[in-house]
């Protein structure tokens, strides 16, 4: 080795050591402060141990003379004085090479993993798992380099080891608290700018990482760090890419893991590619990054900082990469797929061996109980529990929440004036102060209100002269003991007070309440009710606090509050937590939903008025999934208003003759001539504009007007029909939606026998196949049969798109079934789309059912549907929804030949 090549090693290995900066920023950037000392302690650890391992045991074991290709045997603790030469520099940079794989797995394991376990698996690591790989693959007379392995500088030897090991100590270390499960929490970093400033470092370093790996310094090194840096780029930008289009945002640990991943996904072949090539690979390594994080979610397997995406999913797909990427005379096994070969089961290999060596020193050391830290220490951190690194702003916020949980503000938050929080806990105590005060304050004015305490006493003796009077039964509900509606309105009818002001009214149901009470009987609902009331009653003062079952599933109270809003709020999703804990019932755990709205009671207010602001929040907790807490607001109150108005509007719609219907016509797909046209309902309202059905269908079927607007929906569709028949245009078919309530209504049929409209066929009534679910039951069976009977064809709206399986849609025998627009569009210029409607035709067909296609927007769409089979065609390409004398118009001339469909 020359003066040079000497040189250019030892800068590479000084270089490769940066990367452990790189990943003690990274890693301790991304955990929680709580855990960021014990992680960079790690990483610091990891430099210590490596350099004696590998000096011991490791640089003989991976380049001492060969023992069958398979571990060296001798070299072992060189003595490196003066006389060793230039071979010192080979072996610091190959210590380096080792501190890199030993440290990937510090911070996969973080925040959970004891300091003393991390320890010992790094000795085994340094000292043995990863010395042996290496010598398989850089050693000269390793069995993996004598098969044609090709991994220029650590792909599998220093990626995939580190990876396989991080993916071992995981699995048996398990998630970490709260993170996935019920509560699947995900953490923030606690510093963004490390995060970055670690990811650059890594950038800088691995340039000397592939470079060095040259072992000389010669006219290659330029293109392999040139190369380096651009796969870095390509991964980059697939990540900013992939965050945009997919996640709508790039956050910084997408972008940071994408490019190492690419990095990584270089190192194997980076000697060999060209620079486009490097640059594919390295975006392809960022994909392989984001797939592999997202399987790992799926599976519950938590690597807090993406360390076996970017080293082992990333790593792998660089090995295999070198049989495509590399010049195919540069290929030891002589072929692109015998080298592909090659690379896998070189891959394998040593997956199997670290797998194998570390899975039992891992289960040992668990059993012993020194791989997880314990619960109590997870929650407090690692800092604090393994190292003894106090946090200041932690133990501040456990005196807060020691005064939040006790309520006393009598002791005072310790000041340490020496430290940055000093003034910040000295404000903390002036707020104590001032608190303490307010509250004097407060209990000196209620003392002086002896009005409204005299008028408190005599509710309270009129309360007690009712019960003496046996009429507590007619306030109360018998099964939970608390107040009934009656109490409330009570209660809420008196006139409104000053002291009312200080008044939280809360209104709450329990969700999936009747699902329990239908599918266990009313015993186990009626245990769900006592539960439910225990727990309310466990949150309240008695005598200051009132709780009421105004319904079957159905509470309110009223406490006695004095915060804010916030506070409030606070309090709700307590009992909402509290309320949402399963209910036991033998061996059944019953999840049972609620759904929480309040509004705090403002001066001069009743408290009916403000038990109808909270039923409002409570509806808005409905809308947003139930299960959830939403205090009044104007804009809820608002939404409400608009909805009153929009009801009251709909009524008038009727006597205002508002209510039309438009026409789309239906070309059949095969002759091109007019199959029929769609009716479709439209509310043409004064001020609003036109209103489509998915905004009032919800109106009339809340005002159960839904029958009178299927009903006028369908005079005036059947009134168009012959007025188009007697303009010569006979329609083989109209399509009118009917809604789910109105087709299974009893008196439907005899309803349509007393018409003298109906056409002796032609009429479809068009229903949404979620309707059905899975199951039809006998009467529905029975109203579509006698349908049919009067010939009245049945089409299935949106088919393939909804909840029900096919088999229970087709159970139905529809006479159509209208395929919906999602699998029309792109049909010209998806082949994969052309065969999913084909197959739906086909399936259609089977089933004795015409098709309807629609969504068809151009010529060409038409005329492939057309090839297809289609039977009937609808969309844009032929007209729009059109009001009556438009669609006669239209009719007219199509009729005459102005059609852009050729037939035959």
């Amino acid at each position: 080795m020359s003066e040079i090549d000497a040189v250019w090693m030892l800068i590479s290995a000084l270089l490769v050591l940066v990367l452990q900066s790189g990943f003690l920023c990274l890693e301790s950037g991304t955990v929680r402060t709580k855990n960021a000392a014990n992680v960079a302690l790690k990483n610091m650890a990891d430099v210590c141990v490596v350099c004696t391992c590998f000096w011991l045991v490791g640089f003989g074991l991976m380049f001492g003379t060969s023992f069958g290709g398979l571990f060296g045997t001798g070299g072992f603790l060189p003595r490196l004085d003066n006389a060793t030469g230039h071979s010192a520099a080979i072996f610091l940079f190959q210590m380096a090479f080792a501190a890199t794989a030993t440290t990937i797995v510090s911070g996969a394991v973080a925040e959970r993993e004891r300091f003393l376990g991390y320890m010992i698996v790094s000795i085994a690591l340094s000292a043995f798992i990863y010395p042996i790989a290496g010598h398989w693959i850089w050693n000269e007379a390793g069995w993996l380099r004598q098969l044609g392995f090709i991994d220029f500088a650590g792909a599998t030897v220093v990626h995939s080891v580190g990876g396989w090991t991080a993916l071992v100590a995981v699995i048996f270390l398990g998630p970490r608290l709260g993170r996935y499960g019920r509560k699947n929490r995900f953490f923030e970093e606690n510093s963004i700018s490390l995060v970055t400033l670690g990811g650059l470092l890594l950038w800088v370093g691995w340039g000397a990482f592939n470079g060095g790996s040259a072992l000389a310094f010669n006219t290659n090194v330029g293109p392999v760090i040139a190369r380096t840096m651009l796969s870095a780029a390509g991964a980059g930008l697939a990540s900013i890419a992939i965050g945009l289009g997919i996640f709508r945002c790039v956050r910084a640990d997408l972008l940071v893991n994408g490019f190492l991943g690419g990095l990584v996904a270089s190192t194997a072949g980076i000697h060999l590619i060209s620079g486009p090539t490097a640059f594919l690979i390295g975006a392809a390594g960022a994909v392989a990054v984001i797939v592999a994080r997202d399987i790992l979610d799926a599976l519950e397997i938590d690597d807090v900082v993406g360390a076996i995406p970017v080293h082992l999913a990333a790593g792998l797909l660089g090995t295999l990469a070198v049989a495509f990427a590399a010049p195919l005379d540069a290929l030891p096994a002589g072929s692109r797929i015998a080298q592909l070969g090659v690379q896998a089961f070189g891959a394998a290999a040593v997956g199997i061996w670290v797998i194998s060596c570390m899975t039992p020193l891992i289960l040992l050391l668990k059993a012993r109980g020194l791989l997880r830290a314990r619960p109590r220490d997870e929650v407090r951190g690692l800092n604090l529990a393994e190292n003894n690194q106090r946090n200041m702003l932690l133990e501040l916020l456990e005196e807060m929440k020691r005064h939040q949980r006790t309520g006393s503000f009598s002791s005072r938050v310790r000041i340490e004036r020496s430290s940055e929080l000093g003034v910040l806990a000295y404000r903390y105590n002036r707020v104590l102060d001032r608190v303490e005060d307010e509250i004097d304050q407060r209990m000196a004015s209620i003392r002086k209100e002896r009005m409204s305490r005299e008028m408190a006493e005599e509710a309270f003796e009129a309360m007690r002269a009712a019960q003496e009077e046996s009429a507590w039964s007619a306030r109360h509900d018998k099964l939970t003991g608390l107040g009934n509606r009656k109490h409330l309105e009570e209660i809420a009818a008196a006139p409104a007070t000053a002291q009312q002001a200080g008044t939280l009214v809360i209104a709450l149901d329990l969700d999936r309440f009747k699902y329990i009470n239908d599918t266990y009987g009313h015993e186990v609902g009626d245990l769900v009710l006592e539960q439910a009331a225990r727990r309310i009653s466990d949150r309240i003062q008695p005598g200051c606090d009132f709780a009421f079952r105004i319904g079957g599933d159905e509470f309110a109270l009223l406490v006695e509050f004095s915060g804010s809003e916030a506070e409030a709020f606070e309090y709700c999703s307590d009992l909402l937590f509290e309320l949402l804990q399963p209910v036991r019932y033998k061996n059944v755990e019953l999840e049972v939903g609620v759904s929480i709205g309040f509004a705090l009671c403002e001066r001069d207010e009743t408290l009916l008025s403000a038990l109808r602001r909270a039923d409002l929040a409570l509806y808005a907790s409905k809308a947003d999934g139930r299960s959830c807490v939403n205090a009044y607001s104007t804009d809820i109150g608002a939404a409400h208003d608009e909805k009153m108005d929009l009801i009251r509007d709909f009524k008038q719609a009727f006597r205002n003759d508002e209510i039309k219907v438009t026409f789309q016509p239906q070309i059949d797909g095969k002759t091109g001539a007019i199959a029929g046209c769609e009716a479709l309902a439209r509310w043409h309202h004064p001020k609003r504009g036109i209103v489509g059905p998915d905004v009032f269908v919800s109106v009339a079927k809340e005002v159960n007007m839904l029958a009178e607007l299927d009903r006028r929906i369908l005079d005036l569709a059947l009134a168009a029909y012959w007025e188009f028949a007697q303009h010569n245009i006979n329609l083989p078919s109209i399509s009118v939606n009917v809604s789910a309530e109105r087709l299974g209504h009893p008196g439907l049929i005899e309803e349509l026998k007393q018409r003298t409209d109906l056409p002796a066929s032609g009429l479809a009534f068009e229903l949404l196949e979620t309707v059905f679910l899975d199951h039809v039951d006998e009467d529905y069976a029975k109203q579509i049969d006698a349908l049919k009977a009067m010939g009245i064809g049945i089409e299935i709206d949106d088919f393939g798109t909804g909840h029900a399986s096919i088999a229970g849609v087709l159970a139905l025998r529809p006479d159509r079934l209208k395929i919906d627009r999602m699998f029309t569009a792109g049909i010209d210029s998806k082949p994969a789309r052309r065969d999913l409607m084909r197959g739906l035709i086909e399936m259609a067909t089977s089933a004795g059912a015409a098709t309807v296609v629609e969504g068809v927007e151009t010529e060409a769409e038409a005329k492939i549907l057309s090839d297809l089979g289609a039977d009937v065609l609808q969309g844009y390409a032929f007209a729009r929804p059109m009001d009556r004398d438009s669609f006669l118009a239209w009719a007219q001339d199509w009729n005459s030949g102005q059609s852009f469909m050729q037939v035959g």
